[in-house]
């Protein structure tokens, strides 16, 4: 069976389980469970997930997407399909991060989409006229009143503590012309609310291939609210010209996406520019790792004393800093190597053993090629998103320090213990999605690093 027919298979399981949810489920346990069974479809397909750290803690937002063409094959029923871009939302971001898949819209179906009917009908969204989908026998006094009654609704919900997902263009297009024009409607909604909601973009790509054919692509901007560009009432007459703003930033946004070169060559290009401008300065401390240090954005500020560079990037396994070894240390004999490997390779197909083995691999190869330079090596750090990994954490943080116990180059940083109480993650130390820090968390990194070069006489 190939991809495609895997992934269709879950997508027909998934609307099944909705139309045949018993009739005593409301419409939150069927949306919950659809939420669920996406989730287990996305299992099945190559999906570049990007920017969980711009996450809001304020779960009551407003996510918005440009909304992309279903591939014709991707039926699940006749002629019916799940849009796809949509129910990652609501499963990937939504009920994974906040525990709820939220809020959405949907439009009326014709009289002839029995099938779209049954489904949506079970779901239970609210519903609105779209544009190329209204019957001629529907007046447009009855389109007002519908699609009026949606912002009364949705402005409700959102009071009620629940995030929003909806698409600002009203119709959908294929990744290479995405996204169409925003409309104001979603962008006055926000605007109305005297405590304004954070907006968050949720930039996607190539749902509208086939998972054979191109990788899934999405990626969470930084949020913002309307305030933030002079907006505090929705009759501004500035907001026209702000929504054209952000429609052209996010047509910037869906392009790189898809444009994006593969393990990480984007941000690599930007480090070796990096490193020819500073790599030949003198008593540098250098960052290498992936989100934890990547996004340590005021790393500088922390160590004002110390000449730091930060070359962390991405997502990176230990096999991408093997791969661009030689462009990251194209610099000057450091005076201290700062380290953070192995979490992410926790999420590859790789044995706990194999992680230590490749972690001590190349602390070993930076010795070898610096040899004066004192190296740190930053535990593992617990995680909500990885609680279910934590015997391998702890199991690679353990061997890691016997490691570094038993070799003079080479200093263990326990990160660990301090994110840890009473065999719990403190949750205060993470950003919403549970796996990158917050700037509590980061002080507590700063603190024990500072530790370390206190003993090694660096400060």
């Amino acid at each position: 069976m190939s991809l495609d027919e895997i992934f269709l298979n879950e997508l027909k399981r998934l609307y099944l389980a909705v139309l045949k949810s018993p009739p005593h489920f409301t419409k939150e346990k069927i949306r919950e469970n659809c939420a669920i069974n996406f989730l287990k479809a996305l299992e099945k397909v190559n999906l570049v997930f990007k920017g969980s750290e711009n996450l809001p803690y304020e779960k009551n937002s407003i996510f918005i997407y440009n909304h992309l063409f279903n591939h014709p094959f991707l039926k699940v029923d006749d002629s019916f399909q799940i849009t796809l871009d949509s129910h990652f939302v609501s499963s990937k971001i939504l009920y994974k991060y906040y525990k709820n898949p939220g809020f959405r819209v949907t439009r009326f179906p014709l009289e002839e989409e029995i099938n779209h009917k049954k489904y949506y009908d079970r779901l239970g969204y609210t519903k609105v006229y779209s544009r190329d989908f209204t019957p001629s026998t529907v007046s447009k006094e009855e389109i007002k009143t519908k699609n009026k009654n949606f912002y009364f609704k949705a402005k409700d919900q959102i009071l009620n503590g629940l995030g929003l997902a909806f698409s600002p263009e009203g119709n959908s297009h294929s990744t290479e012309k995405s996204p169409g024009i925003f409309r104001n409607g979603i962008f006055k909604l926000a605007a109305s609310f005297e405590e304004q909601p954070k907006i968050v973009p949720i930039v996607m790509a190539n749902f509208d291939k086939l998972p054979s054919e191109a990788t899934f692509k999405c990626e969470i901007k930084a949020p913002f609210k309307i305030s933030d560009y002079g907006i505090t009432n929705r009759e501004d007459p500035n907001l026209t010209a702000v929504i054209k703003s952000i429609n052209d930033d996010y047509a910037k946004w869906v392009y790189d996406l898809r444009n994006e070169k593969p393990f990480f060559r984007n941000e690599i290009d930007v480090l070796r520019k990096q490193i020819k401008k500073r790599g030949m300065e003198s008593d540098l401390f250098v960052f290498y790792g992936s989100s934890t240090i990547r996004l340590w954005n005021h790393l500088k500020n922390d160590f004002k004393h110390l000449n730091i560079i930060n070359l962390g990037f991405g997502g990176a396994y230990i096999s991408s800093i093997s791969k661009y070894f030689d462009d990251l240390t194209a610099i000057n004999q450091p005076k201290s190597i700062v380290l953070y490997l192995g979490g992410n390779d926790l999420t590859l197909d790789m044995s706990d053993d194999d992680i230590i083995k490749k972690t001590q691999e190349i602390i070993t190869r930076f010795n070898i090629k610096f040899p004066n330079a004192i190296i740190f090596n930053i535990s593992i750090k617990p995680s909500l998103e990885r609680i279910n990994q934590m015997d391998s954490i702890i199991k690679i943080n353990k061997h890691m320090a016997d490691f570094c116990s038993n070799n003079s180059f080479i200093n263990q940083v326990d990160l660990f213990d301090k994110l840890i109480v009473g065999g719990k993650v403190i949750k205060e130390d993470f950003l919403q999605d549970g796996l990158h820090l917050n700037s509590t968390g980061y002080k507590k990194l700063k603190s024990v690093l500072n530790q370390n070069f206190i003993k090694h006489n660096l400060i």
